[in-house]
């Protein structure tokens, strides 16, 4: 009889321990666009901007006119290079609990290529559900 009733308390616990564990998921953005932009204005005051950022609105503006605040709710905005080429893609952005962390890899251009002798810096614009708290990581290649 107590085996049984050590048998029923165990799987209980267990049960309830597993209840606990957090999984973390991988989720997609609903919209994303990356590029590059040479616009001093731009890049001058780069990282990451949501939403209710004041700037956001105004770099929206400087990528391109049509793209409206409601489209999106995140950008991250590297820091300038010396010459053009540079790609940032994002890798993946995994939500554990109500935290998103959004990887993205910064590529640089081919050795050799033909690019623009200015300064540019990357930019991925995203909109992602439920964007409460975050941490962005960057991998350099």
């Amino acid at each position: 009889m107590n085996l049984n009733k050590l048998v029923v308390f165990f799987t209980l616990f267990l049960f309830s321990c597993s209840n606990h564990i957090i999984q973390a998921e991988e989720i997609k953005p609903e919209k994303l666009k990356c590029g590059s932009s040479s616009s001093t204005n731009f890049y001058k005051n780069n990282g990451v901007f949501t939403y209710d950022d004041k700037n956001f609105t105004e770099k929206l503006r400087l990528l391109d006119g049509n793209l409206k605040k409601e489209s999106f709710n995140f950008l991250y905005i590297t820091e300038p290079k010396s010459s053009g080429g540079y790609t940032l893609e994002l890798l993946k952005i995994v939500k554990k609990r109500n935290k998103h962390k959004l990887y993205f890899k910064e590529l640089k251009p081919a050795e050799g290529s033909g690019n623009i002798a200015a300064i540019t810096a990357t930019y991925c614009l995203l909109k992602i559900e439920n964007l409460n708290k975050f941490k962005v990581y960057i991998d350099n290649e």
